[in-house]
């Protein structure tokens, strides 16, 4: 059960975000391209004695909907970065074929289709996590003038 307990925290620390940077007018028709900017952070604190969490080889699997289906089809993409420190994001554009909308008349005013699920992957750098430092030990010599 500790695994399991460790294995959520630590994945706690690997967000993901996203947003429309490019799309042919003021909304997306179907038919029509669109790209999505998704961008992978690691929010994991850094420093005073933590263990330091690291992910390496960041990917991302990006699922259609019934709404919209990336070009590349689904599956796993590597981010641009190799490596994600505390603090540090990665992000890349994925480009998508709007192919359905979910309302029609007034209510689609009101409402946003899901165009997009995705996941994102890192591999925990164990050798960063399980480093262990002793506490500092003073070290104390008589010095005299010579």
């Amino acid at each position: 059960m500790a695994n399991i307990a460790l294995w959520k925290d630590l994945s706690g620390y690997l967000k993901i975000t996203s947003k429309v940077v490019e799309k042919v007018g003021a909304e997306i028709n179907v038919g029509e391209k669109f790209a999505l900017e998704v961008t992978g952070s690691n929010t994991a604190p850094a420093g005073d004695g933590l263990p330091v969490i690291v992910f390496n080889r960041p990917r991302i699997k990006v699922r259609g909907t019934e709404n919209a289906t990336p070009t590349t089809g689904d599956g796993w993409h590597p981010m641009p970065a190799t490596v994600l420190k505390p603090g540090e994001s990665t992000s890349m554009k994925i480009e998508m074929n709007a192919i359905g909308e979910v309302s029609k008349g007034i209510f689609d005013n009101f409402t946003k289709e899901v165009v997009a699920s995705v996941v994102i992957r890192g591999d925990l750098d164990q050798d960063q996590f399980f480093q262990i430092d002793s506490a500092a030990v003073e070290l104390k010599e008589e010095i005299e003038a010579g």
